[in-house]
């Protein structure tokens, strides 16, 4: 990335929505409350499953599935609070010091763009998930030997390197331009030049696509939970496998397949609820001209991003909650884990 030779200054904004002083206040309360406390708690909660599923065996495929979502959205909590301090010093230790502030501005902006390269593996790893579940429904014998945690793994590692090589050409023209604000008569710094609308045509294609996978398998899962409510030990399958399926219909594997199932569709349906303003964001800086980091609308730019922000540190904190209420492995680990920590 290179600077700009020249500071250019904003585009007027006559009839701005959000005040730049109002952003102002709207951003100590995002990136200086909320979103560090949400990524403290993302931190700290991905830390605890990365380590109970690691105790729990990586041979398992939704062990080894779980193992990587935890892996992905802890570091997306991490850069979270990279993100906010960041923040913190450009707007109090830094301020006005020009080079310096800068700079930290850039951290700030850096950390945006390596986040969505994490938010592109926690996508594939989820749809990898549920896709994996609808199989055991369908075909329980098949999936043991088909599809197998090694091949799983695999699929995770080709679409996310894939998507992330995308990324980095998206990324590759960036530069930073210094921009002054004559209201404030200040300057900040932006990462811009990005090839914004492959990028944006690329995204959102894939994150469609990943949205309608996943709701069709959840849409699966949900009529097989229904059914095993009604018929329950005569339409789920026993023990696990490699794959995570199970192989029998009887009794308590019975009941841990519903479990896993029930797990599957929760984090569903939290990824999704928790990613469609990302994809909003994308879709209207697109869409509206000048709704940009340096455009006529940057204020509802930089609000939304935050909103955006909070929405996936939301989706990368809850998921410890449902592994503890549906997987009572998870549980006892845990519980293991905490007796002899507390001695």
């Amino acid at each position: 990335m290179k600077y700009a030779a020249n500071a250019t200054s904003y585009p007027s904004q006559p009839h701005a929505v959000i005040s730049d002083t109002a952003l102002a206040s709207l951003g100590v309360l995002f990136k200086l409350v909320l979103n560090p406390t949400l990524g403290a708690l993302g931190t700290c909660a991905n830390t605890i499953n990365i380590v109970v599923f690691y105790k729990m065996g990586l041979s398992d495929g939704v062990t080894q599935n779980f193992f990587i979502l935890a892996v992905s959205d802890g570091c997306i909590a991490m850069g979270s609070l990279v993100s906010s301090a960041a923040y913190l010093l450009q707007t109090t230790v830094f301020l006005g010091l020009g080079g310096a502030e800068h700079q930290v501005q850039v951290v700030y902006w850096a950390t945006l763009l390596v986040g969505t390269f994490l938010q592109m593996t926690s996508l594939v790893t989820t749809v990898v998930i549920a896709v994996v579940r609808c199989c055991c429904v369908a075909m329980p014998l098949k999936v043991k030997f088909l599809i197998t945690a090694p091949r799983q793994l695999a699929a995770i590692l080709v679409f996310s390197g894939g998507s992330i090589s995308a990324l980095i050409y998206f990324f590759s023209s960036a530069r930073v331009v210094i921009v002054h604000n004559p209201v404030t008569n200040g300057s900040l710094a932006f990462i811009a030049e990005l090839r914004w609308y492959e990028y944006t045509v690329f995204s959102n294609i894939f994150y469609y696509v990943g949205f309608m996978v996943i709701i069709t398998c959840v849409i699966i899962l949900s009529i097989n939970l229904k059914r095993s409510a009604t018929f329950r030990g005569a339409s789920t399958s026993g023990a696990y496998g490699t794959s995570g399926c199970a192989a029998d219909g009887q009794g308590k594997d019975g009941r841990r397949e519903v479990r896993v199932v029930k797990t599957v569709v929760f984090v569903s349906v939290v990824f999704i609820l928790c990613y469609i303003p990302n994809m909003a964001f994308t879709v209207t800086g697109s869409l509206v001209s000048g709704f940009s980091a340096d455009g006529v609308y940057r204020n509802a730019n930089m609000l939304v991003l935050m909103m955006t922000e909070a929405s996936l540190l939301v989706n990368a904190s809850v998921n410890i909650f449902i592994y503890y209420f549906n997987n009572s492995r998870y549980r006892t680990l845990l519980d293991a884990i905490w007796r002899k920590e507390t001695k």
